[in-house]
């Protein structure tokens, strides 16, 4: 996995994070906890393909279909 996809992991999982608590902070809301649900799982995916590249493995995890809003590849300037 190439540094720069690697960034994009982790651009991506400090937002997952920061959606996270916010709606821990939030405290209400309806489908608070399905979402809260998605970016768990969404969390141990992200983290679960970051691990695996820095033992250069290049598998998905299992039953994990790559978000639409994440794109591996950092968009050409």
């Amino acid at each position: 996995m190439s540094p720069s996809e690697v960034c994009v992991l982790r651009t991506r999982l400090r937002q997952v994070n920061v959606e996270y608590s916010a709606l821990v902070r939030a405290g209400s809301g309806e489908g608070r906890f399905v979402r809260m649900s998605e970016l768990r799982a969404e969390r141990k995916a992200l983290m679960t393909l970051m691990a695996d590249g820095a033992r250069g493995g290049h598998r998905q995890p299992v039953g994990w279909q790559q978000p639409s809003s994440i794109a591996l590849r950092p968009a050409a300037e």
